[in-house]
Formats: structure tokens, sequence, C-alpha cells
């Protein structure tokens, strides 16, 4: 038996994590404990069986989680910290044809998905617990960089486009 602890202190993001866990056809047994700050989601692998892919499920949903709570304010905070000097209306538009970005597929904009699912998946060989803040405000660089450039790649596509 293979077990992995998930904090945050956000109950949100907690529900978010339950529910896709329980949409998972494997053999797992979960428990959601609150310990001081923090809420706790303990996911204990039952089968002896395929623990790698049970690691690549659980980084996919963590991967799902930090997309969808945290990804649209790393752009927001990005291009309003290194575009400043543009208007709000033009931050905007970048803002907007990042978010058009992001949806081409991956290979098209540097594999961001493989990237953010392969941190999360070594971080849990490593460890068996992680904490979803702390874990986004420190051991996601590389993925912070490639939005970075994501951004970047907007920014001359609205130049292009202004100048067109």
């Amino acid at each position: 038996m293979k077990s992995i602890c998930i904090k945050s202190v956000s109950e949100e993001k907690m529900e978010f994590l339950i529910n896709q866990f329980e949409l998972l056809p494997i053999n797992i047994c979960m428990s959601n404990y609150r310990f001081k700050t923090y809420d706790n989601l303990i996911i204990h692998y039952l089968d002896s069986d395929y623990i790698d892919e049970f690691y690549e499920i659980v980084a996919i949903i963590i991967k799902k989680c930090i997309e969808k709570f945290y990804e649209k304010d790393f752009i927001r905070k990005n291009v309003e910290r290194n575009y400043f000097y543009l208007s709000s209306i033009e931050r905007n538009y970048i803002y907007e044809i990042t978010k058009k970005v992001l949806e081409l597929p991956d290979e098209k904009i540097g594999y961001k998905n493989d990237i953010l699912k392969s941190l999360i998946k070594q971080y849990l060989l490593e460890n068996k617990k992680i904490v979803l803040e702390g874990f986004v405000n420190f051991r996601i660089k590389e993925y912070k960089e490639l939005l970075e450039k994501i951004v970047e790649v907007s920014v001359f596509s609205y130049l292009d486009l202004i100048t067109f």
C-alpha cells in the first residue's frame, strides 16, 4: 500500500481534489481531516501493482488543481509586473491572448503540461506529503518560467496586431 497526503489551507481546492479522486476507477481509500491550519487529504493506494501509474494519476490531478486555481493568477501578475507601462486595456488583451495560446496543443507551447506533471510526480516520489501552497510557491520554477515565455509571445503577438 502507498499513501500520499495532500495539504492545503483552501477548502475549495480540497473539494476539487476530492471530487477528482472520487471519479477514478482505481482501488484507493481517502480520508480528509483538518489538523491545525491545513486540510489533509490522505490517499491510500490499496494495490501493489501499477505504482508508477498511481503516482502519474495523482500528479495529473494535482496539475489540474494548480491550473484551475493558480495559473490565471500567475499570468495576470506576470502581465501586471512586466508590462506595467501598457494601459490596462492593452494588458487585458495580452491576458486574453495568453489564455488562447495556452489552449494550443502542448508541442506548440513548450510541453507545459508535461513540465508541471513531471515536477509534481518527481516531488511525490521523493516525499509522502505535499503542501499545495508551498509547492506552488517554491517548487514549480520551470513551469512559471514557461508561463512567462508564453506571456512574452502573447505580448509580441499583440504588438504585431496593433502595428498591422
